[in-house]
């Protein structure tokens, strides 16, 4: 791991933040993602967060077909000023195998949690099918 100031993974001033920036912040335990140049900075997920994914990530595991892949808390990169790192991604077998995934994945999860309420990101997929889990109450 290489330490690296603040500072000198900021950009200039007035620029967006992009993925180069990103890749320079330090691994300080804070969750950084970017939605269009602006750096969205969250705190580590709680353990009820976890166990949730962990066994959402199960029953996922066990409903995909064998060219499917579900992913827990991969970097996507859809631009050079957003990415993300959703909870859970079910992705195709040939998009895997990289630091991160370039494409949208077939669905990305991210779990509501007092800590991450603020910020929801939805990747859709054309011509996929999309329900919202505020429609069943």
């Amino acid at each position: 791991m290489v330490a690296m100031a603040y500072q000198t993974a900021w950009p200039a001033a007035g620029l967006p933040f992009t993925v180069e920036d990103l890749d320079r912040l330090p691994d300080d335990g804070r969750r950084y993602e970017l939605l269009d140049g602006v750096l969205i900075v969250s705190p580590r997920p709680t353990t009820v967060h976890q166990l949730a994914a962990t066994l959402l990530t199960t029953h996922l595991v066990n409903a995909c077909p064998g060219l499917l892949y579900v992913i827990a808390e991969p970097a996507v990169q859809l631009t050079d000023k957003t990415e993300f790192d959703p909870d859970i991604v079910v992705v195709r077998r040939e998009d895997v195998g990289g630091a991160k995934f370039w494409t949208p994945p077939l669905l990305a999860v991210e779990l509501r949690s007092p800590s991450t309420a603020i910020v929801m990101i939805l990747l859709v997929s054309p011509g996929a099918k999309v329900t919202s889990p505020d429609a069943a109450m």
